[in-house]
Order: C-alpha cells, then sequence, then structure tokens
C-alpha cells in the first residue's frame, strides 16, 4: 500500500511537472505568435504612417517652395526700392498664378514696410492687426527659414487652414500663403480605406487633429479631452518616446506606430488588435484545456501501471547513461576536455557579470561543445600523430552534427549554438558558417577562448602541453583576430592568477 501511495504521489507530481512542461512550451509557442502578430501590425502600421507623412511631407513641401520662391522675388524688390503699388501687384500676379495649379489656396498675401498687403484684394477689418497675427510672430521668431503656422480657422471660407510664412530681407516684413487642409483629409482617408489599415490620424503640436480617417474627429482637441481613445493616445505619447505602443482602451487592445511629418506634426496608424490576440487568447486556453485532459488520462493510465513504473524510469535513465557512455567511449580526451571547457567558461561568464542561471547555462554548453564529434568516424578521433588536411575536413564537420543533435530537443535547442558556434573566429576567418564579431553569439566566443585553452594545455598524442607563458602569447596574440578581445582579456587575467599552472589541472 505505501508502495502504491509513493508512486501515486509520484505519478501526480510526474503529470503536473509534465502539464508544465507542455504549457511553457504552449506559452512559448502562444507568445512567439503574439510577438509576430504584433510585429506584422506593427509593420503594417509603420508602413501606412510613413506613407501618409511622405504624401503630407510632398504637400507641405509645395508651400515652402512656393513662398521661398516669391519671397526671393519680393527681396529684391525691396533692395530695388519698389514701390507698394508694384509689391501688392506681385502678389496679386501670384496668388492668380498659384489659384491656376494644383494647389488649393486663397493666395499670397503679407506686411510689407509697414503696410498690409493682400494678393487677393481682400480688405480686413479696421480691427487687423497683422503684426498680432500668428503667421507674422513664427516667421519673426524663426528668421532665415519658412515658419509653418498650426491650423486655423479661415476667416474668409471657414475651413481649415494651415499658413507658410516667412521673413523677408529687412527683417520686418513677412510674406505667406495659406492652403487648405482637406488634401490632408484626402490622404488619411485613402490610407485608411486599404485592406488592414486601420485608423490613420494626423495631430498638430498641439495635439490637435489636422485629418482623420473619420471626419468627425477633424479639430477635436485630444489633449484636452477625457476619457477618449484620442486622450490616451495622446498621454501615451506624451509619456514615452516609443515610435510603436500597445495600449488599451476600454475592452480593446489596439497597436499604434507614430511617425513624424516634417514640420513636427504627428501620423498616427492605430490598429484596433482586439479580434486577433483574443483569437490567440482562446487558441491559448482551448490547448492548455486539452493538454490538462491528455495527461490527466494519461496519469490515470500510469496508476493502473504502477508495477512498470520502476522498469519504465529505470529503462530512461539507463538510455541517457548509455547516451553519455557513448560520447565519452568515442574518443578518452573528450569527456575530460569538455568538463574543463565548461569550467572555464562557467568562470569567464561569472566575471563578465553572467548571473548563477547564465553562468549554468554556459557551462551546460561547454559540457556539450563537442557532442558532434559522435558523428566523426573512430579512425580520424584516434589517428595518433598530425591529421591530413582532408582529415581536418572530417573534424571540421562536428559542429554542425552536434548542432543538429541538440536542436532536435526543445530543452537543449538554446544549447546548440555552443556546439554550432565555438570555432568561429572574431575576424570571420572560422568555421562552419564564417561569422564575425558580435554576429558570432556571446556564448559560442567564450567557449571559443576557453576551448582554445585547454586544447594548449592539454597533452595530446603528437605533443605535450604548451608552458603557461606560451599559451599567455598565443591568447593574447590572437585578441581581436581568433578571439573576442574581451573575453580573452578575462582568460589572460585568469591565467596570470594561476601561479602555479594549477587551473589546467581540474
Amino acid at each position: 500500500m505505501k508502495r502504491n501511495n509513493a508512486f501515486s504521489l509520484r505519478g501526480i507530481a510526474i503529470s503536473g511537472l509534465v502539464i508544465l512542461l507542455f504549457v511553457g512550451i504552449i506559452l512559448a509557442y502562444y507568445f512567439m505568435l503574439l510577438s509576430e502578430t504584433r510585429e506584422r501590425i506593427t509593420k503594417t502600421g509603420e508602413l501606412n504612417a510613413m506613407t501618409s507623412a511622405e504624401q503630407i511631407d510632398q504637400y507641405l513641401s509645395q508651400g515652402v517652395v512656393t513662398i521661398n520662391l516669391a519671397c526671393y522675388t519680393l527681396d529684391s524688390m525691396i533692395r530695388s526700392g519698389k514701390s507698394q503699388a508694384e509689391m501688392r501687384g506681385f502678389l496679386v500676379d501670384q496668388s492668380n498664378a498659384v489659384l491656376n495649379t494644383t494647389l488649393k489656396t486663397t493666395g499670397m498675401y503679407g506686411y510689407i514696410r509697414g503696410e498690409y498687403l493682400d494678393g487677393t484684394e481682400w480688405v480686413p477689418d479696421a480691427d487687423f492687426v497683422p503684426t498680432e497675427r500668428p503667421w507674422y510672430i513664427d516667421a519673426r521668431a524663426n528668421v532665415g527659414r519658412v515658419a509653418v503656422v498650426d491650423p486655423y480657422i479661415d476667416a474668409q471660407t471657414h475651413t481649415t487652414m494651415i499658413t507658410f510664412s516667412k521673413t523677408l530681407c529687412d527683417a520686418k516684413s513677412v510674406a505667406a500663403i495659406d492652403f487648405y487642409m482637406d488634401r490632408l483629409q484626402q490622404i488619411t482617408e485613402k490610407t485608411a480605406s486599404q485592406e488592414h489599415s486601420g485608423i490613420t490620424i494626423v495631430l498638430d503640436r498641439k495635439y490637435r487633429v489636422i485629418a482623420h480617417s473619420d471626419r468627425t474627429e477633424v479639430g477635436k482637441n485630444y489633449l484636452s479631452e477625457s476619457g477618449t481613445l484620442g486622450n490616451a493616445l495622446v498621454n501615451k505619447l506624451r509619456s514615452s518616446d516609443e515610435k510603436y505602443f500597445s495600449i488599451q482602451h476600454g475592452d480593446a487592445d489596439y497597436i499604434v506606430y507614430a511617425g513624424t511629418v516634417s514640420n513636427d506634426w504627428l501620423c498616427l496608424s492605430v490598429f484596433d488588435a482586439t479580434a486577433e490576440f483574443g483569437q490567440l487568447r482562446n487558441m491559448l486556453l482551448f490547448t492548455i484545456l486539452v493538454v490538462i485532459l491528455v495527461v490527466s488520462i494519461l496519469l490515470f493510465i500510469l496508476l493502473q501501471l504502477n508495477r512498470k513504473y520502476e522498469q519504465i524510469a529505470q529503462l530512461s535513465i539507463h538510455a541517457v547513461e548509455a547516451i553519455a557512455e557513448a560520447i565519452d567511449a568515442k574518443d578518452s580526451y573528450t569527456k575530460g576536455h569538455s568538463d574543463r571547457v565548461a569550467h572555464y567558461a562557467k568562470e569567464i561568464g561569472r566575471r563578465f557579470g553572467y548571473s548563477e542561471k547564465q553562468q549554468d547555462e554556459i557551462y551546460m554548453m561547454g559540457l556539450l561543445h563537442d557532442v558532434g564529434k559522435i558523428g566523426i568516424p573512430d579512425a580520424v578521433i584516434n589517428k595518433p600523430g598530425m591529421l591530413t588536411e582532408e582529415e581536418k575536413d572530417v573534424i571540421k564537420t562536428h559542429p554542425d552534427i552536434g548542432w543538429h543533435i541538440l536542436c532536435k530537443t526543445t530543452e537543449l535547442a538554446r544549447l546548440a549554438m555552443g556546439a554550432r558556434w565555438h570555432h568561429e573566429q572574431f575576424d570571420g576567418a572560422g568555421y562552419p558558417d564564417r561569422i564575425a564579431g558580435n554576429d558570432i553569439p556571446e556564448e559560442a566566443r567564450i567557449i571559443a577562448v576557453a576551448d582554445a585553452y585547454d586544447a594548449m594545455t592539454s597533452r595530446r598524442s603528437y605533443r605535450d602541453a604548451l608552458p603557461q607563458a606560451v599559451v599567455r602569447q598565443e591568447i593574447e596574440k590572437g585578441k581581436g583576430t581568433q578571439f573576442d578581445p574581451t573575453f580573452a582579456d578575462i582568460m589572460l587575467k585568469m591565467i596570470d592568477e594561476d601561479h602555479d599552472y594549477q587551473m589546467r589541472d581540474r
């Protein structure tokens, strides 16, 4: 009875671990899908925002070019002493010329040599003070470049406008031109009409809506609102410099990409990911429930076959031991070498600042870094003396063999990088992939130094262990070429601290 009870508890514990393992794998797969979904949505949002921003910039650049050309002529007229009437005539001509193009504008105007001149013959009210208008103030504050005034409601047309203005050569006069904003609205609506495009929003520097794929939102100030999606977006933008982010509003999940228009406006692409994330969550819950159900059934079967349990457990243990013995039997050098490399790599990682978990992981990588040699013929592995070039090529296949062995087991896949890349060199002259520098995984760079140290300090069939001074010299020589300089320096410090040359005797 006690044995049965013990087995029952053991079976429950094992089943719990199996459930946790499968749930872990499922969660890993779920987060991978979640990450891929988020990345896909973000890239789509980035493309939409950048496309809209580029089209908006192109539209605004027409205004910049127009005002620059006009100011060039006005500067020449001021320098040559042209009359105010001639100035007004030029503005009228320019306004007519612009009206006949694709640009939508009310015309040009300006405050020139102390007088307001309008190219459309508009006569302002008596209380109109040009020098107090934003287009004049902003231009004077940005002498030498075109000022872009935030959108406003035009007094004549009662439509949303944007103004480009620039200070003239006398540093007091200013010329300006207004543009309609409906072109920006057309751009956002066209972007939003595409499949899976989400919401497109253009905000000015005060977080007012200049254009929106939903026309009813145009003109709103999201900064002054409360509890709306727009206000949530603005609050996130003000608290973070990230170009893309996720927010929750109500019961919905949104992914947002924020691009910048040349005049410091923001172009947002907002995607409602609620449905897609909900499907992933439902799939996750369903899969976990299925796993729990299946494992529970397996537990019931195990409890019915309790007399076979010990045999099965022992068989598993013996199988693992048999694999280990097979690797050791392949080459008597391999076991000691792998153990030493694992300890050297762990110590380098510790000194570099690895956590205990990372140290344990790189230790395991060190133990398994030569596992691929199990696939190398005995005649090559155990050959006394130097190898031929053909035999060296055979030996060089062991990183790829080890990689494929370890990648077949989910729990060991992470450790496979040590097996595959421990013979890569920092300058790219290694093998099997000839990658270089930081493209080589950090752990593989550490193992490379540890592996080289043990190879030089170990007795071989064709030579004795090298003197410590020679080993140090070779590692110093290999910094930046064969070895990562940072990890080579750590190994050199370990050698310098090893006054009696005992570290190799591990």
